[in-house]
């Protein structure tokens, strides 16, 4: 579980996930403020190990240092997880038991929910049946199932990313590398993503999520890049992700509140992703 600023939540979220598996690891980038009362709260809990970056690594980097210490227990598979994710009872066993009568399960690299809903809607029960499961060419980050040896074939995270995009760039060198992304349908949790905001456009109402301006650097520069790594081998991904691409332009241009700081992160983000630039911005996020 990656933190960076968590709300008092994250405790209850941490809770849920440390019933159901061996050792929750938490690796913290370096929060800071009244949230610190909740980091140190999360290393008080049993069952749980942190990891306190001295500065924001970012979600790859973040990511990297707790699978390699999971990976020292011996584990057979490893649960990635955002803060904002909260899951339901028997989550796993329920992923597990469908990967476990799929057919090819010896090329799954992962397995992964069906979706999710907003935190305080309530998570859909889980109602395994036959059919309920498909191959998909992609899977957020957060409640993801990974076996543990796909990171020594496929490699790790790429730091380079920072954040944004980090999932996609995963699954699609999975994907790349001959296995397959399994997705059970029923299962379902609990996830926030963004604040929400609400417009009126043409007399009809629109609504979308947002985020901090700086994110929206990485957003659009790392969508390039990826681009530029996978538009020969993943052409449909390539093609549906481009089409969002320009829709997300038009919403952030058009829609959306706080404009200039947004469209100066996207020109950046547009720019350093046609130069090929990665890593982190001096600039994003903003010191604090």
């Amino acid at each position: 579980v990656v933190t960076y600023q968590p709300e008092t939540a994250i405790l209850e979220h941490v809770r849920r996930i440390v019933t159901q598996v061996s050792e929750v690891i938490v690796v913290d980038n370096a929060s800071g403020g009244p949230t610190m009362e909740w980091v140190e709260s999360l290393a008080k809990m049993a069952g749980v190990f942190l990891i306190r970056n001295h500065d924001n690594l970012g979600i790859a980097a973040a990511l990297n240092i707790g699978i390699r210490r999971a990976l020292q227990s011996g584990c057979s598979w490893i649960a990635t997880f955002d803060q904002d994710t909260a899951i339901p009872d028997n989550f796993f066993d329920d992923l597990l038991r469908v990967y476990e009568t799929c057919p090819a399960s010896q090329k799954i690299g992962i397995v992964a929910p069906g979706g999710w809903t907003e935190i305080g809607m309530g998570s859909k029960p889980a109602r395994l049946h036959k059919g309920g499961w498909s191959f998909v060419p992609g899977a957020v980050n957060s409640g993801s199932l990974i076996k543990a040896e796909i990171f020594g074939i496929t490699g790790f995270y790429d730091e380079a990313l920072f954040i944004d995009y980090v999932d996609s760039d995963f699954c699609l060198r999975l994907l790349k590398g001959g296995f397959k992304i399994l997705s059970v349908r029923p299962v379902m949790f609990e996830h926030e993503l963004g604040q929400r905001e609400t417009r009126s456009l043409f007399g009809f109402t629109v609504s979308f999520r947002v985020h901090t301006a700086w994110r929206y650097y990485y957003n659009f520069r790392n969508r390039l890049l990826l681009y530029r790594r996978y538009w020969t081998t993943s052409l449909r991904w390539f093609l549906r992700d481009l089409w969002w691409l320009f829709l997300e332009l038009g919403r952030t241009f058009l829609l959306e509140h706080d404009r200039r700081p947004k469209i100066h992160a996207t020109f950046q983000g547009l720019k350093d992703g046609l130069r090929g630039k990665s890593g982190r911005h001096p600039d994003f996020p903003p010191s604090p």
